[in-house]
């Protein structure tokens, strides 16, 4: 009952704040009831569970900050589960793996931050350096995955720029200790995945084909983008006393 409450609270503050995202949605829901009215269902589920996975992680944020740090590990772990099931029900079904790829990285990032921010002890081992070289051998695995006929991947130039700018904001998510660099790779990694994500949903409704994730890549990141667009100044130049400034959606 509690987690609904908090669920609910979320929905609402997230609401007031970025309800324009709700006009953009559903006027593509619009333009893929006409190019492709079989897919609506499957995109409906998945963008609305990507949505509840993304609330779990600004409830996970609440708990940790008011000190309910067994709460907030298990808003932490249903939220992970969700995106983990998500993308591997989308490289099952429409062959598009690279959503999955960048999750070991995003997995460290969490616990490093889970062991800063209840354990109060840091994992020095995971920094934006040691991500980045993590990041970098996955996407050359990937690049000789995708240049081999033989394994069915294929990764298009817009999932290119998507899949760059996931990986990105997961390396933003390991930086500790320099919010400065933290923000701007997070700007940067918003920038590309919101980007590729609109390009790969316009190339896909094109070819009268839809893949969920892909717009939900579009329109959670946008809303962070927009976010950090807002609070520049005081990212830019942070008060004496700085607190960090909260990603309204991790945009997993």
């Amino acid at each position: 009952m509690d987690a609904l409450q908090n669920f609910i609270k979320e929905v609402k503050a997230f609401s007031r704040v970025n309800w324009w995202v709700y006009i953009i949605y559903f006027m593509l829901l619009g333009i893929i009831l006409l190019v492709e009215k079989n897919k609506l269902p499957s995109v409906i589920v998945i963008t609305s569970l990507h949505f509840v996975a993304d609330i779990f992680i600004m409830m996970m944020f609440s708990a940790y900050s008011n000190n309910k740090k067994t709460q907030g590990t298990y808003y932490q772990v249903m939220s992970m589960l969700i995106f983990m099931s998500l993308k591997i029900y989308t490289g099952i079904v429409e062959h598009t793996w690279h959503y999955l790829a960048a999750d070991p990285v995003y997995i460290l990032a969490a616990v490093k931050n889970y062991r800063i921010d209840v354990k109060k002890t840091d994992l020095k081992i995971v920094s934006y350096k040691t991500m980045l070289a993590l990041s970098m051998l996955i996407i050359i695995f990937l690049l000789i995955l995708s240049t081999n006929s033989n394994t069915g991947l294929t990764i298009t130039s817009s999932e290119w720029v998507q899949t760059t700018g996931i990986f990105l904001f997961a390396v933003a998510l390991s930086t500790t200790g320099n919010e400065h660099l933290r923000s701007e790779l997070a700007i940067t990694a918003l920038v590309a995945m919101v980007a590729g994500s609109a390009w790969e949903t316009g190339s896909l409704l094109v070819n009268h084909r839809i893949i969920g994730l892909a717009l939900s890549y579009f329109l959670l990141p946008l809303t962070v983008l927009v976010f950090y667009a807002r609070n520049w100044s005081n990212i830019i130049h942070p008060p004496k006393s700085p607190q960090s400034a909260d990603l309204s959606l991790q945009a997993d």
